[in-house]
């Protein structure tokens, strides 16, 4: 198990205490924008239980009308990604988690230049704080930590997060850089290191078949093999029964002109 990494996963999920959270035979879900997101961290139950255990992940983000999305850190849960498979999930994306730590030099050359203008700290709950650019978030600080939840930044350097950070006591940074393998050269240039990778899977067609029809697609039902049968519907479905000459009959009253 990667030991550094879980614990790295336990302090970002630690950052969003106001999100809804519930835990599955050591599996934490967390709804996150729309989504349920699962994060299998603790993994002490055999191969066997798995299938159960995505299954009531699926039943508990039906009841709250969000589909699963599966985090899954490099080198853990080593078989859970082809179980995922072949119940019908896909690769939605991969990302890399970078670290930064601040050292005397690193502290002395952030200090050295002009401060940042446009960065300033924004109350949050539980001793949370938001790193606010004009009105919108692009940290999570929670004492000497600052979470970057989209490291692809665009409106803002990283070098001024630097500053920032060294100028607010804060000693490690962490940022979530989604749709990459590899830490940045931008990263690697201000002193960060690849922490891990991670994969996030999601069942195909899955988002798009509760957000159109959620009234009437259900949850996956699963046989005694363990075999998927995806999103049966939730309403009976009526079955005519009859002899050739009825089916017949009916058939060849669907083309006349009042059913046309």
């Amino acid at each position: 198990m990667n030991e550094p990494a879980i614990r790295t996963e336990e302090q970002i999920i630690s950052l969003f205490p106001d999100r809804e959270t519930q835990v599955c035979r050591g599996w934490v879900l967390k709804r996150m924008e729309g989504q349920l997101l699962v994060y299998p961290l603790y993994y002490k139950f055999s191969e066997g239980d798995i299938p159960e255990n995505i299954r009531r992940c699926e039943e508990i983000g039906r009841q709250c009308g969000a589909g699963c999305v599966f985090r899954i850190v490099e080198h853990t849960n080593y078989h859970l990604s082809s179980i995922l498979t072949d119940n019908g999930y896909g690769l939605e994306k991969c990302g890399v988690v970078g670290e930064w730590n601040l050292t005397g030099d690193a502290g002395k050359l952030c200090m050295k230049r002009k401060m940042p203008e446009g960065l300033f700290l924004k109350n949050g709950n539980g001793g949370t704080e938001y790193v606010m650019a004009g009105e919108t978030v692009i940290g999570i600080k929670r004492q000497g930590l600052l979470f970057l939840p989209d490291g692809n930044l665009s409106d803002i350097g990283l070098e001024d997060i630097l500053r920032f950070a060294a100028a607010n006591g804060i000693v490690r940074i962490l940022a979530d850089i989604p749709g990459r393998e590899g830490l940045p050269e931008q990263y690697g240039w201000l002193g960060f290191r690849r922490a891990y990778l991670y994969r996030c899977y999601q069942k195909n067609q899955e988002e798009k078949s509760y957000k159109q029809m959620p009234e009437v697609v259900g949850a996956d039902v699963y046989d005694r093999t363990g075999n998927g049968h995806l999103e049966i519907i939730e309403f009976p479905m009526p079955i005519l029964k009859g002899n050739v000459e009825v089916i017949k009959s009916l058939r060849e009253k669907l083309y006349e002109p009042e059913f046309s």
